[in-house]
């Protein structure tokens, strides 16, 4: 029989409270997802490069949080903690791959993915980008293309700086207490990248055609 409590007006602690819980409250199980599921997802996104992988990571951060629910603080920031287990379980992915050199065979899906904004509401990375509208179909494609290039392009630690200023919103002095890192070269680190960016976007293409 389904309780009559709306456990969408509960506060995190009280969530993790009933998570962990033996058997855990489904309810609030289900409740935690609804919340932090799209932000988990957008995270992991941002930093694979790779929707099928960053589906695989979300995935695998949040069975994490289940096998060791028992170990969740409700009094904690539970999206910070999230957060960091997909990060994470993405280190370890990277490190493997780079081993085993199987980086190049992963194709680039990032900008198909939703990231919330200021008000909440999903957008796609590309739809971000200052009066995208205003250009052509084929143009759109070409520019969501060059976008992925560019992130894949970034190092891991400029690419997980970038995920943790624009998609979870942290400040730069909490990046650097996480990098043990000072407030300014978390900011150098965020400029180096837009940078970085900047530059490769504005790149003339190799098949451009040269105006007389």
């Amino acid at each position: 029989m389904k309780s009559s409590v709306d456990v969408s007006l509960w506060p995190d602690p009280w969530l993790i409270a009933a998570v962990r819980r033996d058997p855990p409250d489904t309810e609030a199980l289900d409740e935690l997802a609804n919340r932090y599921w799209k932000p988990l997802f957008a995270r992991c996104q941002l930093l694979a490069v790779n929707h099928q992988k960053a589906a695989d990571l979300a995935q695998e951060a949040w069975y994490r949080v289940l096998r060791t629910r028992h170990a969740l603080k409700p009094g904690g920031n539970f999206p910070a903690y999230l957060a960091t287990i997909a990060t994470n379980l993405w280190r370890d992915w990277y490190r493997s791959e780079q081993r085993a050199g199987r980086m190049a065979d992963y194709r680039l899906e990032s900008l198909d993915a939703a990231y919330p904004n200021e008000s909440g509401e999903l957008l796609a990375l590309a739809e971000r980008i200052p009066d995208l509208k205003s250009l052509s179909p084929a143009d759109q494609i070409l520019l969501t293309m060059d976008i992925d290039n560019a992130l894949e392009r970034l190092t891991p630690r400029l690419r997980e700086v970038l995920v943790a200023r624009f998609v979870s919103g942290e400040s730069c002095a909490e990046i650097g207490q996480r990098f043990g890192r000072t407030e300014q070269s978390i900011s150098g680190w965020v400029r180096q990248a837009l940078r970085q960016m900047k530059l490769y976007l504005e790149a003339p293409s190799p098949g451009a055609a040269v105006n007389a």
